[in-house]
């Protein structure tokens, strides 16, 4: 198992994860748009991750099993003036339940510490997704806002509830 930041050698890994995943994925949050599931589209991706990160605004990481991406993580608005980001992560439908959440999650956390200095996160998640308030709460993560109405998501409506998590 290897966590790894995002790479252009990742390129054909990232495309099949994603295109095999994506109506497990679009079943719990928006889609990304036809244009993001073809080869060019996930090329762009990958180099808009590239230059985000290289502002220090952004991180994105890929958790490879058995070379296949079983997951992905990444840290998103970045402040090093307030020491918060954002965190966000997704697992394959079939790995779904196996820690691989945790697992990025753990380490999406060292490395906002360690590298950004990082001592507040904070992660949002809609309604549907009941796993992934699990492994936060497990992460010591609490909720500390609920929006109700936040998203219509294929016709239902869906709150979003924001935890945060605050690290010595």
């Amino acid at each position: 198992m290897v966590f790894e930041t995002l790479s252009g050698k990742h390129l054909d890994l990232l495309f099949k994860f994603e295109l095999e995943n994506r109506q497990w994925f679009e079943s719990l949050i928006s889609s990304r748009g036809n244009h993001f599931y073809t080869y060019a589209g996930v090329k762009k991706h990958i180099s808009d991750s590239i230059l985000q990160a290289a502002s220090g605004t952004h991180y994105s990481a890929v958790l490879i099993v058995n070379d296949a991406i079983v997951a992905r993580g990444n840290l998103k608005e970045i402040c090093a003036e307030n020491n918060r980001c954002s965190v966000g992560y997704r697992v394959a439908e079939k790995y779904v339940g196996k820690g691989y959440a945790s697992y990025c999650l753990t380490e999406l956390i060292k490395i906002a510490k360690n590298s950004y200095l990082i001592n507040t996160v904070e992660a949002k998640v809609l309604d549907n997704n009941p796993a992934s308030i699990s492994v936060l709460k497990k992460q010591n993560f609490n909720e500390s806002f609920y929006e109700a109405n936040f998203t219509k998501l294929n016709g239902e409506l869906l709150g979003c509830t924001t935890f945060g998590c605050v690290f010595a």
